[in-house]
């Protein structure tokens, strides 16, 4: 693994090799010299199968667990399935609910990603159709969109409002002479606390590279900079706690208007508290954990997608004009009044092609690309007996999904397998698995004699599956569709100079490009 490093910044390519070398869709690897190999599955019958019926012999901690180590050790996502988890899962129930993802979540995501389109406009105007990089911007307006639902914003300075601020106020700007040429623009400081979650969250590829990642995670924070940002991490958060419980003492625990997760969150710890008799404990390590786990784990895989989807957006030009007139369409009345579609309006629209474009984003982006469990009893897989204790991933863009699937015999399957059969998810068709069509979620429906949208109409596990699968992935869609909407609106998306197209990507908490640029004019 160390050697593959060297030359390489993804793993997941590293692991595939492994099925290409043996044709098979299971193999065993070796990443740490002191430790039990890995089992790998390329197998996305198999994967369903271990994710949705197989929860008595496949449980966390898995990789999750040991990039949240570090940072948010009693996150949820890397706990144990016990009494503990499923108190921390009812703290935080009400975040998937549509009362709180359209009342409460698609406001402040519609804010933050509107922030967005002025700052890009802006930068539009500076650089007069030059390309220029947007990583940057993806990830602070990301960050500040799930901050605002899980916190609120207010009126407060964040990074992008900072820089329009700043780009606003340039009249003049110096730029290439080649309209191929990359314009490369100042950047406004970020709030301390803006800096140090990103910060944090950008020695996350160290921790996932490192054969020993829970050693690598703790020792991350004693550096001097992993101090300063786990004081300001501690301390904005302990801040924000404390505005949620002033809140609601002022206006009493059933009267609170909730605004954010974290009223909803500290509303169900006073229940939970009352029903045993007990006081409530705002300052517990795992409330603090959870609010910074879904802080990180919700704006750093949103960001990552969203990169992906600018890239191929840009890169079929047809796709994205096809999109972009189903969404005038299905948005007719900002669209005959020449406005942007407010918040409801793009939460509740209903389009296929939309839709299908989100999944297929999903798909072939293998953001989240390796679901992993750990085995908790010996465990039969294709044939194989896996001992207790063996950590089990899945490659998202694996066989079956990306790749054509190998032969495997129905006996190898389980026998829960044999009776469930295959749950309706069809197949994809084998020329073409690997590329960006969104027209393959797409089947045509006798009773309108129109295509609509079919989740099941071929598989991916961008957000693993079962009990133990992604918990935000409702309000993932949900800031999916703010963004892509917003910005199909909003811009048309060019295709970039070679130079600036890499497809070349990096293994950190997602699986996420190198480079990201977008060329922009006006729709």
């Amino acid at each position: 693994m160390l050697e593959h490093l060297k030359t390489h910044k993804t793993l997941t390519d590293w692991m595939l090799a492994y099925h290409t070398r043996h044709q098979s869709p299971i193999v065993q690897i070796f990443t740490n010299i002191f430790g039990r190999p890995w089992v790998v599955i390329s197998d996305y019958r198999e994967a369903q199968d271990i994710l949705m019926r197989r929860s008595k012999e496949f449980d966390k901690p898995d990789l999750i667990s040991d990039i949240f180590y570090g940072i948010s050790p009693k996150f949820h996502a890397g706990q144990t399935t016990d009494d503990a988890w499923r108190h921390q899962r009812k703290l935080i129930q009400d975040l998937v609910t549509p009362a709180f993802l359209n009342e409460v979540a698609a406001p402040q995501l519609h804010h933050n990603f509107m922030d967005l389109i002025n700052m890009w406009l802006e930068k539009m105007r500076l650089g007069k159709g030059r390309p220029f990089a947007v990583k940057h911007d993806i990830y602070e307006t990301a960050l500040e969109a799930i901050w605002a639902a899980i916190f609120g914003l207010d009126d407060i300075s964040t990074v992008t409002r900072n820089q329009i601020k700043l780009l606003s106020s340039q009249m003049d700007f110096p730029i290439p002479s080649s309209l191929d040429k990359e314009v490369v623009f100042p950047r406004a400081t970020a709030p301390p606390a803006f800096r140090a979650v990103l910060e944090i969250t950008d020695g996350i590829e160290a921790v996932i590279k490192s054969p020993f990642p829970r050693l690598t995670g703790f020792f991350q924070r004693y550096t001097p900079a992993g101090r300063k940002n786990h004081a300001e991490k501690k301390s904005f958060i302990a801040k924000e706690i404390a505005k949620a419980k002033k809140r609601i003492i002022e206006s009493g625990v059933k009267e609170t208007k909730v605004t954010n997760a974290v009223d909803h969150m500290l509303r169900r710890e006073n229940a939970a508290a009352e029903r045993v008799g007990r006081l409530p404990d705002y300052s517990s390590q795992m409330l603090a954990d959870e609010l910074f786990g879904l802080l990180i784990a919700g704006h750093d895989t949103t960001s990552t997608t969203l990169l992906w989807a600018l890239k191929f957006l840009a890169a079929n030009q047809s796709m994205q004009i096809k999109l972009r007139a189903e969404l005038r369409s299905a948005l007719f009345d900002a669209n005959s009044e020449s406005r942007i579609p407010t918040a409801h309006e793009i939460a509740s629209c209903q389009n296929h092609y939309l839709d299908a474009c989100i999944e297929e984003i999903n798909r072939v982006s293998c953001t989240g690309s390796v679901p992993s469990r750990n085995t908790i009893t010996d465990a039969v897989v294709l044939g194989h007996v896996i001992p207790k204790g063996t950590r089990v991933c899945f490659l998202g863009q694996g066989h079956g999904i990306l790749e054509p699937a190998f032969p495997v015999p129905e006996s190898l399957h389980s026998e829960r397998y044999r009776q469930v059969g295959d749950e309706r998810v069809g197949s994809w068709d084998l020329k073409d698995m690997k590329k960006f069509d969104p027209e393959r979620w797409l089947v045509h429906d006798p009773a309108t004699t129109t295509d609509v949208y079919d989740s099941t109409a071929g598989p991916h596990i961008a957000f693993g599956g079962g009990l133990r699968g992604c918990f935000g992935k409702k309000l993932a869609y949900l800031e999916l569709r703010m963004a892509i909407v917003l910005m199909v609106w909003n811009f048309v998306l060019e295709e970039v100079p070679e130079e600036y197209g890499s497809w070349e990507a990096v293994d950190m908490l997602t699986h996420s490009p190198i480079m990201c640029y977008v060329k922009l004019s006006k729709a």
